[in-house]
């Protein structure tokens, strides 16, 4: 019985010395263990739309059209300023050397004020011009018909702007697909030449074979180094529009919008909506502007002189105001006047040149972008189907020859065949995606 209880007491103590520490002191159970999981850094996704706002912000050309406007507004307040007129108050403060009364000095009346040592003026003096032959009109015209120009030239940098944006954006998209293809290639090649060494040695395939092979790959390996020098300009190129340096992975291709694709006629009615068109169209208004400008020269003038007198001194001192008009009658500048007028005349000729041009290049930029993008959907969908059937024929051309029904010669071809086809087809795709937003753009349309 003493032995039970001795052993039951030994067993209590043995327990209670491997005890947790924490639980013999504080009669808690231990914490449970956290474990930490570390969260892989998220991508920042870019989409086109998401580029060109970048640029926009970055664009120098852009800011240059923007300061243009502004330009613009002062020379709309310097022509409103010559049709107002002027307004200034005048301080006048005379002295002169006092004549003796032998000199003449000491006279009175009109004779003393007017050789008075010191007279004082202080007078609001207002110019009005009242007639130029509807020069400032026409100043002020020709004012807002620029900066409605500078304005649709601005729109038009955009556009453009977002052009250059696609083409650089759909580029890096287009060597990074490329250069995967060329990588993938090269190792089905390497995978190819594995299979042939095992084959060689077992005496089921020809030396020449393999060279066959080999050489292939060599030539398509100095394809990659062309690919991977384009890839990188392509990221210049981009870096150089929005300013910020981009990573091929954090680009986010989307779908075009689904839209009908409408008839030639439909987006050629556009074209006198674009913004160039509509600058040519104002510069030929601004032009006709200047032809009534100089043909002012030839009108006689009307101006208004007023002061109003604040203080005076001398022998009119009691004269509060005066008015002044002034009426000028041009009779000849030496030709001057004439020249400007001929060269008015042909400066708006030439305006009207351009804004004819700017229309024809307007729609002959719809034509070709209309056909570009319907040439570009239809083979890129065919390219497409040639890319699988090539995949299909490699496929089965590899399955024949592990079954001797073909030579190692049909499967290069297959696989040379895939090589092609997968590289034009990656390329159209992306094409046919420029070609999109170009026609966009051509009709005056950016998201």
């Amino acid at each position: 019985m003493f032995l039970k209880l001795l052993s039951f007491v030994i067993a209590a103590l043995m327990t209670f010395s491997f005890a947790s520490p924490s639980v013999w002191a504080l009669g808690q159970k231990p914490p449970k263990e956290t474990v930490q999981t570390i969260e892989e850094p998220k991508i920042m996704y870019r989409t086109l739309l998401d580029c060109y706002e970048l640029a926009l912000k970055r664009s120098e050309t852009v800011a240059i059209s923007k300061e243009a406007i502004e330009e613009t507004e002062a020379e709309f307040l310097k022509a409103a300023g010559e049709f107002i007129g002027d307004a200034d108050y005048k301080i006048a403060s005379f002295r002169q050397d006092p004549l003796s009364t032998a000199e003449g000095g000491g006279g009175t009346g009109i004779s003393s004020n007017f050789f008075k040592t010191h007279r004082r003026e202080r007078k609001w003096v207002f110019t009005q011009p009242l007639f130029q032959g509807f020069k400032s009109f026409a100043a002020i015209a020709a004012a807002g018909g620029l900066r409605k120009q500078r304005k649709a030239e601005e729109i038009r940098a955009e556009q453009l702007l977002f052009t250059d944006v696609a083409l650089a954006f759909y580029n890096v998209l287009r060597q990074k697909r490329d250069l995967e293809i060329v990588e993938g290639i090269i190792k089905s090649y390497q995978e190819r030449i594995e299979e042939l060494t095992e084959r060689e040695k077992i005496g089921r395939s020809r030396e020449s074979e393999l060279a066959k092979a080999i050489s292939q790959m060599k030539s398509i390996e100095s394809e990659l180094a062309k690919v991977r020098g384009l890839f990188a300009i392509a990221q210049h190129v981009l870096g150089f529009l929005t300013g910020i340096e981009i990573k091929p992975e954090e680009l986010k291709d989307t779908d075009l919008p689904d839209e009908r694709i409408l008839e030639l006629l439909d987006y050629v009615q556009a074209s006198e909506n674009r913004s160039d068109v509509n600058a040519a169209k104002q510069a030929v208004k601004i032009a006709r502007q200047g032809i009534i400008s100089a043909q002012s020269e030839l009108w006689p003038e009307l101006a208004l002189d007023s002061n109003v007198y604040n203080q005076r001194d001398g022998s009119q001192f009691n004269v509060d105001w005066d008015v002044l008009f002034t009426l000028n009658f041009p009779l000849g500048k030496g030709g001057t006047t004439l020249g400007n007028l001929k060269q008015a005349v042909s400066v708006w000729k030439q305006a009207k040149q351009t804004y004819s041009l700017t229309q024809r290049q307007a729609l002959l930029d719809i034509q070709e972008s209309y056909e570009n993008w319907i040439a570009s959907s239809h083979q890129t969908k065919a390219l497409e189907e040639a890319r699988e059937a090539s995949q299909n024929s490699f496929d089965l051309q590899k399955a024949e020859y592990d079954n001797n029904l073909v030579s190692n010669l049909d499967v290069l071809d297959a696989l040379n065949e895939l090589y092609d086809t997968s590289r034009k087809a990656n390329d159209v795709h992306y094409q046919m995606k420029e070609n999109y937003w170009k026609l966009k753009v051509s009709i005056g349309e950016v998201p």
